[in-house]
């Protein structure tokens, strides 16, 4: 489940795109306390201070107990998140799921184009950075003082990043456009001399001398009232230069042109077969009018891989752009997309950010990458409803997006897994009885064969079929294939992960003990209706966990069947959830 911890701006926690009720004013305290410092122990006397500040009642204790399972009990996956520790309480975040998180990364990576002059880049990711501003840190909570301490150095961040973001534009030549913005923050922030200074400049540059003088004489008299002293030597300088009419002050500004962006990963270098599926991709991509591909299938099965390498074949028919996306890393996909088109003005209404993306779009030729999507909603309204422009979609289910066409994606051929597996390991070649037993053996599924690839060119003194009895006993199949931080099991965990109906959990546990199995079985032996069985057992085919079998059958992948019982034997060694039957909580095995 997609979850995003908002604290930039009055403190949030979204899931399935929704808010989620946080409780009273102390839960909240208590959150937004260990979101400042997550993944690490927060002590409880910082935490009964952030909750009662000097005056705690005698049972301080106890409500903080009662505050943390409550949270736990409204948080998404609350219990394994926040953890009692001896010292206090932890949160754990999984990447991608704090917005301050985004906001940092894009800001340091603009500050980086700002320090080597490039504006164009500097505007677009301060910009994206600021994108995930909703306001001032934690405004809603700015009157606990214990949290004070936490929350300046993270506001006065957002403050130097938006004035990045002014100087950027300014070097860009916007300072028509900046004035008004820039008067705001100025009357919000009367201290601050740098936006002063920028200020000074729009107003000049735009041909108001008086406008220009007159904001330094104001800012002169605040601080001479507010603080006894004078402005710094830098923006007296800019006054004087203002006085002198200096010629630099207002020469032509060079706009470096926004360059077409290129953002594309790598191909897989050791892609293999799939030609029916590459020459469809590249047919509907190449049109005249928007179009919408998805591709989707099982994990594993190599989906990334087959929509990078159409995005670079096809790569010349959009001279415009090619912009990507990994979905899991990400939130605010509009937004995101237009920073990345140099849009520094992005709206924050999600709907009119969509708009004008629609907008830049138009009669553009752009090629959008999105990699594992997970939620159609937010993708629907992307593309304009003219123009050459495309959008090319990874999931493990079908999206049900108009006009979309969509491509399933299954197992690779015998000679088409022989062919990978011989790329990544030449010495199969030698070997060819036993390369193709362990490419039946991975069931096909190339990241399968990419792990046993990489562990036969890892080990070159292990014949190949050493492997073969390595990989042959189903109950050590799956440990085998893990090497190098890539996991088989690790990865039908995660999809696994996703089923939040309790009978689609029980019912994938059943398919692991049946080659084939049918709706009345399943109903018979889980002890449900018929047809609630079958929309379960559905489900799993829609997730990538199942498939149609003859016969109006369900069954399980080879792979993912040997998950499937691990999850329901006692005696596995490393099952990834114990017990055969367990009871579920949301959907998930404790």
């Amino acid at each position: 489940m997609s979850v995003e911890f908002r604290v930039l701006g009055r403190i949030e926690v979204r899931a399935r795109g929704t808010n989620i009720a946080l409780g009273s004013l102390k839960q909240r305290l208590l959150l937004a306390t260990l979101l400042l410092s997550p993944g690490r122990p927060v002590p409880i006397r910082r935490l009964v201070r952030a909750l009662w500040a000097d005056e705690p009642p005698m049972s301080a204790m106890a409500n903080l107990r009662t505050y943390a399972n409550r949270l736990r009990q409204v948080l998404p996956d609350g219990c394994e998140r926040i953890a009692g520790r001896q010292a206090g309480y932890q949160l754990t975040l999984r990447p991608g799921e704090l917005d301050l998180h985004l906001f940092t990364e894009r800001a340091e990576a603009g500050r980086t184009a700002l320090a080597r002059g490039d504006h164009a880049a500097a505007a677009r990711h301060l910009g994206e950075a600021l994108s995930a501003c909703r306001g001032a840190v934690l405004e809603d909570l700015a009157g606990c003082a214990a949290l004070a301490g936490s929350i300046a150095p993270v506001e006065e961040l957002r403050l130097s990043v938006t004035e990045d973001h002014f100087d950027a534009r300014l070097g860009l030549g916007e300072h028509h456009s900046l004035i008004t913005p820039l008067r705001e923050f100025v009357a919000e922030h009367p201290l601050r001399e740098r936006p002063r200074a920028h200020l000074v400049t729009a107003l000049y540059r735009s041909g108001d001398l008086a406008g220009a003088l007159a904001v330094y004489t104001d800012y002169r008299g605040v601080i001479a009232d507010r603080l006894g002293l004078e402005p710094s030597p830098e923006l007296v300088r800019l006054h004087q230069a203002v006085l002198d009419r200096d010629p630099s002050l207002s020469k032509a500004v060079t706009v470096r042109a926004t360059s077409v962006p290129r953002e594309l990963p790598s191909p897989c270098r050791s892609f293999s077969g799939r030609q029916p599926e590459v020459a469809r991709l590249q047919a509907l991509l190449a049109q005249d009018t928007p179009a919408v591909a998805v591709v989707h299938g099982p994990c594993g099965v190599g989906k990334s891989a087959l929509a990078l390498e159409v995005a670079h074949r096809v790569a010349p028919v959009f001279p415009d752009g090619q912009l990507y996306i990994d979905l899991g890393q990400a939130t605010r996909v509009p937004h995101r997309l237009l920073r990345h088109l140099g849009v520094s003005d992005v709206p924050h209404a999600e709907e009119e950010a969509t708009a004008l993306l629609r907008s830049r779009l138009a009669d553009r030729a752009v090629l959008v990458v999105l990699d594992g999507a997970t939620d159609p909603a937010p993708l629907r309204f992307l593309l304009p409803a003219t123009g050459p422009c495309a959008l090319l979609v990874t999931s493990r289910a079908p999206l049900l997006l108009d006009g979309a066409a969509q491509l399933p994606l299954g197992p690779l051929s015998d000679v088409d897994g022989l062919e990978l597996l011989t790329r990544l390991a030449p010495r199969a070649a030698f070997e060819p009885a036993a390369a193709a037993q362990i490419v039946s053996l991975c069931h096909g599924i190339p990241l399968a064969l990419h792990i046993a690839g990489a562990l036969l060119a890892h080990r070159p003194t292990r014949s190949l079929s050493r492997w073969v009895r390595r990989l042959a006993p189903e109950r050590r199949r799956l440990a085998e294939l893990s090497f190098g931080g890539e996991s088989v099991r690790a990865a039908c965990a995660t999809v696994f992960s996703a089923v939040d109906d309790p009978l689609a959990a029980n019912a994938f546990r059943l398919l692991g003990r049946y080659d084939m199995c049918d709706a009345a079985t399943a109903a018979d032996v889980l002890g449900t209706g018929l047809l609630e069985t079958e929309a379960a057992l559905d489900h799993l085919v829609d997730l990538g966990l199942a498939e149609w079998g003859d016969g109006d059958t369900y069954r399980l992948p080879g792979l993912m069947r040997l998950f499937a019982t691990e999850l329901t034997s006692p005696n596995t060694t490393r099952p990834p959830m114990a017990g055969p039957w367990p009871v579920l909580r949301h959907g998930l095995a404790p």
